[in-house]
């Protein structure tokens, strides 16, 4: 993997009056466990966990991988952390797109979930919350449930497109009987969660703790009845000191640590999962196939340390950035969003605009239609019914221009250089 990989993918069709426009893209998901941060431990302290550190690596990371939106692991309970990761991870700099869902715990678990997100890209509509098992129990971690629609610059609000859910889940940690049969728990109540609401694109985010495909509580997951995860990475067996996984193994990035676990790259805890309609594309959003990866790890660091030797699947500084930030590795996936197709019916080519539009285009407008000046964000930011009409001066970029009538739309690209 190239240290830092380009996404963004904007899809601009012609104009004409027998097709229609979309605005597509691809989106990058990340997925990491931040191990303890801003969460003191008898082994995990500010001298070898340090919090500020910790938020100028992940910075590094966050900028060499360029992801859209990531859910993160192991964050302190304290509400503060949550902006404390905000402002110093993401929005470093002149950026300032990037927004945090809101804050949530159950009341006893030290460690919380963090779901953050571009704010020009994305909107939330709903965030909803898992704490109970079947039996109403409390599960050991409270898990995230929120629900995203993609800002399509086609459209106002959030009507006509694209959504899906994010399940940021951090599931009970161990290797014995009892601690497997927490995590069946908190597996079956995603499922239960699933089956009660009606949701199709749907991805489950986080650290599963899960040693082997076998364990009870990933085979609920993937193999229900009536709702079943799918792996996109399609690498079902027993993960744990597997050889024939080291390229899908997240943790331990060290050999030896305090805070850190050791052992080197030898269990597949972290994933993205996602529903069926995700891989199939049934509902305007498709995993890119051979897109889940995981950062740092080149399959050559089979129980060793990700820095031991060579390892140039990622820059220098984003390894070293990984090596200390956690002993969990990030895991990423693309994912093609269709945009809003608009169609019209006429025929007639004065309904058409030229795509791309030229700069100083004179708008005339006999027909009693309507012209709106879009950003790719979505904003309105002009619009008019004047028969003959100046676009206005805005700032260098690339926007989206609509004609609306009576009998059909039509839309170009306009680029302002």
């Amino acid at each position: 993997m190239k240290s830092r990989v380009k996404f963004l993918k904007v899809l601009f069709l012609s104009a004409l009056a027998t097709t229609g426009f979309a605005q597509d893209r691809t989106v990058r998901l990340m997925t990491y466990n931040i191990l303890n941060y801003r969460n003191t431990t008898s082994y995990c302290t500010g001298s070898n966990n340090n919090s500020s550190n910790k938020e100028d690596a992940l910075a590094t990371i966050v900028q060499a991988v360029e992801p859209h939106l990531v859910v993160l692991n192991e964050i302190g309970s304290n509400p503060n952390n949550l902006t404390y990761l905000l402002n110093n991870s993401f929005n470093t700099g002149s950026t300032t797109h990037w927004s945090m869902a809101q804050h949530t715990h159950n009341g006893f678990s030290s460690l919380v979930n963090g779901v953050v997100y571009r704010n020009d890209i994305f909107g939330i509509t709903n965030h909803w919350t898992i704490t109970k098992d079947a039996n109403n129990n409390n599960l050991t971690r409270l898990i995230d449930v929120v629900r995203f629609y993609y800002k399509d610059a086609l459209l106002q609000g959030n009507s006509d497109t694209a959504t899906f859910v994010i399940i940021a889940a951090h599931f009970k940690a161990g290797n014995t009987t009892s601690d497997e049969s927490d995590r069946a728990k908190e597996a079956q109540a995603i499922i239960d969660w699933v089956d009660a609401h009606n949701e199709d694109n749907i991805l489950l985010m986080g650290d599963l703790n899960t040693y082997s495909s076998n364990e009870t509580g990933f085979q609920t997951l993937v193999a229900g009845n009536t709702f079943r995860f799918e792996d996109p990475a399609t690498s079902i067996g027993n993960w744990h000191n597997n050889s024939s996984y080291a390229s899908l193994h997240t943790q331990s990035t060290r050999t030896s640590g305090t805070c850190h676990s050791g052992g080197g790259l030898d269990d597949r805890f972290d994933m993205i999962l996602c529903s069926e309609a995700l891989t199939e594309g049934d509902e305007r959003i498709t995993y890119s196939p051979n897109t889940y990866i995981v950062v740092g790890n080149d399959g050559n660091h089979f129980n060793n340390a990700v820095n031991s030797g060579t390892n140039y699947s990622v820059g220098s500084a984003t390894l070293s950035a990984l090596y200390l930030l956690s002993d969990h590795l990030p895991v990423i996936a693309d994912f093609d969003i269709e945009g809003q197709t608009l169609g019209f019916t006429s025929n007639d080519p004065q309904w058409s605009l030229p795509n791309p539009m030229p700069q100083a285009y004179v708008f005339n407008n006999e027909e009693g239609a309507t012209l709106k000046l879009y950003s790719l964000s979505g904003q309105l930011l002009w619009s008019t019914t004047q028969q003959h009409a100046m676009l206005p001066t805005v700032s260098t970029g690339v926007y989206v221009l609509k004609k609306e009538s009576d009998h059909t739309i039509s839309s170009a690209r306009i680029s302002i250089q």
